[in-house]
């Protein structure tokens, strides 16, 4: 006999898409709601799944429900399953939908002596809770979704996919740059910020053919003359050139912070970890948005933000509350829900004896956020790694 994965759709779709993927069904049974359909919840969770080979599209069903009436479901499933010309052995997976939604399901399949199973987020094992008395030991979860695969659950269309992995390759490319540039930001910061005034102005389109920019600058220590060694200036007495392609210019505008902090992560992140840099994708109301660093470990999604070069009377409003915004509304209207570091070369974080300040690092704890203060943090690696490992 077939078997059938009953799912309770809701926000959360991870617990739907990961229950489906160890039990790889014959058949997918959605339990839905109008809402959640005109979410595009369900299509999301088909999408998932055949992103990792399992195509369910032409092996599914949904059944549209009233949230709130346990009468309702029970009656509706009740007409599928005698209609149905398949006889099925049935899992229920009681993870999402409501509690109403799960009170009925439970009961309407319990007559069909179907398994009821449970994930209790963010543990990865499946609770068999049923019968009561005698549950069975949860059994482990060895799925393991990636980056492309959790945004994909959640509705997020990814515009630049294709270029993601040359991203990660140009990166660990100048690892020896970057990891320098953080190394010696203090030494660095009156360059970079030289620098930046030449790039900011120059326009995207003639990045194509390069851009040649020269000025005067008179290197004050050795560590500002490795640098433009490292990147390929022209350096002559005071004066320093080079012909800036987008790449480049993105880079000196900053790119080049977002780069340091996924080296750390992808060096510290334990095997199974999956880690993307520069990622450009659409929320499911049409928005654009642009991740510096997410990275997925154990089936959970985390969000690096960085920020370079902030100014001490913009932090607070325009780094801290901007950013933590931004995340409120990701989990609010789109149920996506990644852990965040916050990470910033600023000062201005800082109280007047070198720490974060206290304020500052409370509020991101509201928002499941830790606020990286980069010019007291020596060893990124380690840092990550011992909230990683």
């Amino acid at each position: 006999m077939k078997k059938c994965l009953v799912s309770l759709v809701s926000d959360q779709t991870i617990p739907n898409v990961l229950i489906a993927a160890h039990y790889a069904p014959d058949y997918l049974l959605f339990i839905t709601t109008a809402t959640m359909e005109d979410r595009g919840k369900s299509a999301s969770i088909l999408e998932t799944l055949a992103l990792r080979g399992q195509d369910y599209h032409d092996r599914h069903h949904k059944i549209v429900v009233a949230a709130d009436s346990i009468v309702d479901l029970q009656n509706r499933v009740s007409e599928w399953i005698h209609q149905c010309p398949e006889e099925f052995t049935f899992v229920v997976n009681l993870t999402g939908g409501t509690k109403l939604m799960a009170i009925a399901a439970y009961d309407v399949f319990m007559d069909f002596g179907s398994e009821m199973v449970y994930l209790p987020i963010p543990k990865n094992e499946i609770l068999t809770p049923f019968p009561k008395r005698r549950p069975r030991p949860p059994v482990a979860l060895h799925e393991r979704l990636c980056v492309q695969e959790y945004l994909t659950a959640y509705g997020f269309k990814t515009t630049n996919r294709n270029k993601i992995e040359h991203h990660k390759q140009r990166c660990r490319s100048r690892t020896q740059l970057t990891r320098h540039l953080l190394a010696h930001y203090r030494d660095l910061h009156p360059l970079l910020e030289a620098l930046g005034d030449q790039v900011r102005p120059l326009r995207k389109s003639a990045l194509k053919r390069g851009c040649e920019i020269q000025m005067a600058f008179e290197c004050r220590n050795h560590h500002e003359s490795e640098f433009l060694s490292l990147m390929g200036f022209r350096h002559e007495g005071q004066q320093i050139g080079k012909t800036i392609h987008r790449e480049e210019w993105e880079y000196l505008r900053g790119g080049w912070l977002e780069e340091r902090l996924f080296l750390a992560v992808d060096e510290a992140l334990p095997h199974g970890g999956d880690i993307c840099l520069n990622v450009m994708c659409e929320d499911p109301a049409g928005n654009r948005n642009e991740f510096d660093v997410l990275f997925t470990l154990d089936n959970v999604l985390y969000l690096v933000e960085c920020k370079s070069l902030g100014r001490l009377q913009d932090d607070e409003k325009d780094i801290i509350n901007a950013f933590l915004y931004k995340l409120g509304a990701l989990r609010q209207n789109f149920g996506l829900t990644p852990k965040a570091f916050l990470a910033t070369t600023s000062p201005g974080v800082l109280d007047e004896h070198g720490n974060l300040k206290q304020h500052l690092a409370e509020r991101g704890r509201q928002f499941s956020t830790e606020i990286i203060p980069l010019l007291k943090t020596d060893d990124l690696e380690a840092y990550f790694r011992e909230r990683l490992i």
